[in-house]
Formats: C-alpha cells, sequence, structure tokens
C-alpha cells in the first residue's frame, strides 16, 4: 500500500484521483467534476514517497544523482514558501529513499526554516527533531512517516489561519518536485516498465481546477499564473493510454516543462 497524505482542507475527489490499491493514479477527471466537489470533505492525492516508492519495484535507482541546492529560506512571498515547502518536503522523501542520513537531517533544517517564514515553525520542530533522530538510526520507513504528519501538521495549521490555497500549492509544489526528479531519472535511465509509472492524468487536472477556482488576487500573483499556464503541458505528457507509455523523447519533454515550474519556484524574486 503506497503512503497518503489525506489534504483535509480541499476538495474530495479521492475515488477519482487516487486508487486504493498500489497502483499509479489512473482515472482523469472532468474540470467540470473537480470544480463541484465538496470543499468541506477530504482528498488524498500521491504524495512523493509513492512516486519513488513505484520506481524502486522497477530497479535500484541512484537517487543521490538527484539531490539539488535546496530552496533559498529568505523568500517573503507566502505563496512562494508554500510552493517551496512542498518541494523541499519531497527532497526529504528523495533522501531517505537514498538513504543519506546527512542530506534528510540538512532538509529537515530547510524544512523548519520555510516554514518559519509562514509562522508555522513551531508546528514542525518537533517532527524536524523527530525527522533527524530517525536518519541517525536509518529507520527510514520512520523518516517518511515522519514527513507525512509534517505535511499533514502544516496542511492543519495553514487551514486554521484560512490559508486554504496554500495547502493547495504546498502540495502542488511537492507533487510537482517529485515529477522532475522522477522524469530525470527515467530521461537518463529509460525503460518502458517505469514510463508507464508516469501514468497520471487526474492530478494535474485538479491542480489546474483548484488553482482557477482560486480568489482573484492570488491566481494574478506571477508566479501562481507561471504554474498555471505550464500544467497544461505536464497533464498532457502524462495522460497517455495505458498500452502507449510515453517514449524517451516524452519524457525528456516532461522533464524539461517540470524543470522549468520548479526552477521558477525556486527564484528568489517573485
Amino acid at each position: 500500500m503506497f503512503r497518503r497524505i489525506c489534504l483535509t482542507v480541499l476538495a474530495a475527489v479521492a475515488t477519482c484521483a487516487c486508487a486504493q490499491d498500489a497502483s499509479p493514479v489512473t482515472a482523469a477527471l472532468t474540470r467540470d467534476e473537480i470544480r463541484g466537489a465538496t470543499i468541506s470533505e477530504a482528498l488524498s492525492l500521491p504524495n512523493p514517497g509513492e512516486l519513488f516508492a513505484a520506481f524502486n519495484k522497477l530497479g535500484k535507482p541512484d537517487w543521490s544523482s538527484m539531490f539539488r541546492k535546496p530552496p533559498s529560506g529568505t523568500y517573503t512571498n507566502r505563496p512562494q514558501l508554500a510552493l517551496n515547502l512542498g518541494a523541499l518536503i519531497a527532497d526529504g522523501y528523495l533522501a531517505a529513499e537514498a538513504q543519506e542520513k546527512q542530506q534528510v537531517k540538512n532538509i529537515s533544517r530547510e524544512i523548519k526554516t520555510l516554514a518559519k517564514g509562514l509562522g508555522l515553525e513551531q508546528d514542525v520542530v518537533n517532527r524536524s527533531n523527530s525527522i533527524s533522530d530517525f536518519a541517525d538510526g536509518r529507520q527510514w520507513e520512520a523518516v517518511d512517516q515522519e514527513l507525512d504528519a509534517v505535511q499533514n501538521e502544516l496542511s492543519v495549521a495553514m487551514s486554521a489561519h484560512q490559508d486554504r490555497e496554500l495547502v493547495t500549492l504546498m502540495a502542488l509544489g511537492g507533487w510537482l518536485r517529485a515529477i522532475e526528479v522522477v522524469s530525470g531519472y527515467l530521461a537518463e535511465h529509460y525503460t518502458t516498465e517505469g514510463a508507464k509509472a508516469l501514468r497520471q492524468p487526474a492530478v494535474c487536472g485538479y491542480f489546474s481546477a483548484r488553482i482557477g477556482a482560486m480568489p482573484a488576487k492570488m491566481q494574478a500573483a506571477p508566479l501562481v499564473a507561471e504554474l498555471h499556464r505550464g500544467l497544461p503541458e505536464i497533464e498532457n505528457l502524462l495522460s497517455f493510454a495505458p498500452e502507449h507509455p510515453p517514449i524517451v523523447e516524452d519524457v525528456r519533454k516532461l522533464n524539461l516543462a517540470a524543470n522549468n515550474i520548479v526552477a521558477a519556484m525556486a527564484a528568489r524574486k517573485q
């Protein structure tokens, strides 16, 4: 069973957006179905660890080759903070999969720094300490569980502060970083089975619809607008038929599209 993040403040599309078995997301939703969902119910989305776990079943990826310089901790733009916080949590899963304890500990500190920028540092202090302790003990499954808990607790805290849009952006940032990682690795180590694991037609449409439902001021923010423009290309590349997985050139296009968005997220001035 894949690990799940339950985002309690988002729209309820769990029965379509996430299967209840260990398969990648496959069921597509129309935009009208997503927009019509009830916001008060719960949504389960595949977390970054799920994507990495799917690829682990196909071999032994060198996940450490996909590490990156962490995003800046000096952002003042709240949407940018939320997006990069999600991406940094994805980096935590990546470091745990690579079983690199110092990298896990470094990322844990960076998560706390970005959470502080949103006024949520106290919501992750204990979890951050636990992540470091579990990394020291090389208890990687426990590290994953703590990362799950960090994102869930941050989601609850953001919701309590009436920052529901930031919950969406945090989840989107993590998902985009995971797509960047797995498509980047697959572009260099292509297999048909790996390409099949990329199929997620519902998720991008869901995020596009959620951005479209945000207040006009949030949608007009340059970074959010750029994300909104870039998501359809990614959705198109992830919406292939099961019997026709993307060829390596398409995987490279996917990686470039994801990389461009993640780089825009991490740019200092927004």
